[in-house]
């Protein structure tokens, strides 16, 4: 709670502060805010003891888990070669699975699924080594973010002491605070208008619900490749 709590008075904190510095930028002879839209893919590690367990018992692998990443960036300019963004994004996946070396004695598979999704406030800082105003401008940054996360799992499950099986569902819902590194180049066609490519990873490691009792820190961490358009003003 102190975490959401702190991140709240910094997002309230850089939202009052960047109108007062744009006013500072309207003579300037470069655009000093953008709007960037991306969209890529995002891969989970899955390094955490129920993944774990869960790729050894049903059909699942990591590139299971590989979706469509959606982000949606603000972002001011202080000067030709640092900004601070505000981003939002998205990823959501759902896994239709069955136990791999377990079937019903008539042969039938038994099912259980599985499904994950992220949604994540960031503020982030980027840093253009040799500035934002050239056709190619390589860069790097990071920042941290409250990432609101659902873990789902349902459909039979195996009491490996007696090998009875009982219908179940089980989930987590939560807010996390994560922390991410990025670097990428934009490609500046005009002055207002570009393209993007971007690689950041994120390191994001949750608590399980009671529901999952027994288990570690769920990992949540992954890397995300996305290309995006930038729109200056």
């Amino acid at each position: 709670m102190k975490r959401l709590t702190l991140l709240i008075i910094i997002v309230f904190l850089v939202t009052s502060v960047l109108p007062l510095q744009a006013r500072r930028f309207r003579s300037s002879p470069y655009r000093a805010q953008s709007v960037n839209l991306r969209i890529g893919l995002f891969q989970p590690d899955m390094n955490s003891d129920l993944w774990e367990v869960n790729m050894e018992n049903l059909y699942l692998s990591k590139q299971d888990m590989q979706n469509v990443y959606y982000a949606v960036e603000y972002e001011f300019f202080f000067n030709r070669i640092l900004s601070l963004s505000i981003e939002g994004a998205q990823y959501s996946k759902e896994h239709y699975s069955q136990y791999s070396d377990y079937t019903y004695d008539d042969g039938t598979p038994i099912y259980q699924n599985l499904a994950l999704r992220i949604t994540s406030v960031e503020v982030n800082l980027r840093l253009y080594p040799i500035g934002h105003r050239y056709a190619f401008n390589p860069y790097f940054g990071g920042g941290l973010g409250i990432h609101h996360w659902v873990y789902e799992q349902w459909g039979d499950f195996i009491n490996f002491n007696d090998l009875t099986v009982d219908e179940g569902f089980a989930d987590t819902r939560t807010y996390t605070l994560g922390f991410n590194a990025r670097a990428g180049f934009l490609f500046k066609f005009k002055r207002s208008f570009g393209f993007s490519f971007e690689a950041r990873y994120l390191f994001l490691k949750g608590e399980l619900s009671s529901l999952f009792e027994g288990f570690g820190k769920f990992d949540l961490s992954g890397l995300s490749l996305t290309a995006g358009i930038n729109l200056f003003f």
